[in-house]
């Protein structure tokens, strides 16, 4: 297959014949005349190389790359430039130049360059699976030793920034998924193991959804005037690493990680972390506001948090488009607030509509497709507007999520009553049954800071939950979409950020 080069120069149309030498070496050339053209360009299409002109009217080549780069982080680019200024030079490789073209372009010397390029490019492809299997030998070896949940932590962001580089590279894709595949069952069997000792706040413990306010949005209110806490709902680690360079322009950025709480889902995960309490102690403390399955009162559980502290706050939902449009009114609309709480339900919306929509279902086949949405989404929203308004305050920004996704892959039947929840990845009732192969089966819901007598059952690794009434049907309409509420570092292990305004 021939390459495809696109060629962003304000001058493009002088380069005709230096465009017509590269269609002689077999390339196929598109010539724009400028960045914004450009970026539209490598929305819609998928290019090899850019050739990207430094001094353009308009938006220059450095604004240019940094667009270029948020919407295809690995397209080698080419700058062509009529300096050889080393400051320019390093700021350019630092934000992802591969080479130099000095004007006036010797032909010879644009060949030559374009071919290294494509030749490195099939190096690296080359070379990924020999770093990749040195990768997966030590995954391996650490597991078998054992974790902490900091070390699991720390293996599950690795193992995100490998899916992400690994794309659709079918050579190590599958042996990708299958290492995923063996840490999660891992991780399942860890969990399992400590969740109760956690709960008694013994064997070292993460810090967990009721405890994020009071260890990471409340001190901040010491430093800034205000801090706005954005809860992106269902936001996953990779999804987290694509959307950062975006806000790296405006922001300091600092990383941390933290446990949703079980089940890993909205109701629980999100209440907890409004109410600063763990389930159980929210339904028996405000019992008129607790519901298994809603959020509801999720305004009235953070302002008690927040008269507990003696903090003025305000609650901002953003569900649809027109909350979006109307973040910016609605950030200032209290003054007087020190803590701004924005909850952003598109990503959930996202996991949700695929197998509600045939036509999202199409557009998300996979979860390579739910990361490049992903970037697409935020690249355009107000969410990211908003962001970016805010770097210009005297404020901290915390982002954050109340917990992931996986792609369910098996079923696993359940067994109950009428009265069990709707979820796939768990489910309660009073005469619950489960495979405790393929799920965490309670008994007794205290010893795990969960509400009710209910029994419950938490699907572990990517198992879902079917009834034996119609299993064919439930697998079929099921099977490969994407749930959350279970046992996985998918769902279990998420960032929450720290954003403070470069100065």
């Amino acid at each position: 297959m021939n390459k495809k080069i696109l060629w962003i120069d304000d001058e493009i149309e002088s380069l005709k014949s230096h465009i017509l030498i590269l269609q002689g070496q077999g390339y196929l050339v598109r010539g724009v005349s400028n960045g914004e053209e450009g970026c539209d360009f490598i929305k819609q299409e998928t290019f090899d190389l850019v050739l990207l002109d430094e001094i353009m009217p308009g938006k220059d080549g450095l604004e240019t790359l940094n667009d270029i780069k948020k919407i295809n982080l690995n397209v080698p680019i080419i700058m062509i430039t009529k300096s050889e200024d080393s400051t320019l030079v390093d700021k350019a490789y630092i934000r992802g130049v591969n080479d130099f073209l000095i004007k006036p372009l010797n032909p010879n010397q644009l060949i030559a360059t374009c071919k290294r390029i494509f030749e490195r490019d099939m190096l690296i492809q080359k070379g990924i699976p020999q770093e990749y299997s040195k990768f997966y030998s030590q995954v391996t070896q650490q597991v078998n030793q054992g974790l902490s949940w900091e070390k699991w932590a720390a293996l599950h962001c690795e193992l995100s920034r490998w899916s992400i580089k690994i794309g659709q590279n079918t050579e190590v894709k599958n042996l990708h998924t299958e290492l995923i595949q063996e840490c999660e069952v891992a991780f399942s069997r860890f969990v399992e193991l400590n969740y109760i000792r956690w709960m008694r706040n013994e064997s070292n413990p993460p810090m967990f959804s009721p405890q994020l306010m009071a260890e990471y949005v409340v001190p901040k209110v010491q430093e800034v005037p205000k801090v706005y806490l954005f809860i992106m709902d269902c936001m996953r680690v990779d999804q987290w690493f694509l959307i950062r360079p975006f806000l790296e322009d405006f922001f300091e950025v600092k990383e941390n990680f933290y446990s949703s709480i079980l089940p890993s889902a909205t109701p629980f995960a999100r209440n907890a972390i409004v109410s600063g309490l763990f389930t159980k102690d929210i339904a028996e403390k405000y019992p008129e506001w607790w519901e298994p399955e809603s959020n509801k009162y999720e305004s009235e559980l953070l302002e008690a948090q927040m008269q507990r502290i003696g903090i003025k706050t305000q609650y901002v939902r953003v569900k649809n488009r027109e909350d979006e449009e109307n973040l910016h009114k609605n950030l200032t609309a209290h003054n007087d607030a020190k803590i701004v709480t924005v909850i952003v339900n598109f990503l959930d919306y996202l996991v949700h509509a695929k197998y509600e929509s045939m036509v999202v279902d199409e557009l998300i086949p996979d979860m390579e497709a739910l990361r490049s949405l992903t970037v697409l989404w935020f690249a355009r929203s107000h969410i990211y507007a908003a962001l970016k308004n805010l770097s210009r305050e005297k404020a901290i920004i915390i982002l954050t999520t109340d917990h992931g996704a996986l792609y369910a892959k098996k079923p696993s039947l359940i067994y109950g009553s009428k009265v069990i929840s709707r979820n796939l990845r768990y489910k309660y009732g009073p005469a619950l049954r489960c495979n405790p192969k393929e799920a965490l089966f309670i008994e007794n819901p205290a010893d795990y800071k969960l509400p009710g007598n209910s029994r419950y059952g938490i699907a572990k690794e990517d198992h879902y939950f079917i009834y034996p009434t119609h299993p064919q049907e439930y697998t079929k309409e099921y099977k490969n979409t994407f749930q959350h509420g279970g046992i996985s570092m998918q769902e279990m292990i998420i960032p929450c950020v720290t954003l403070t305004p470069k100065k």
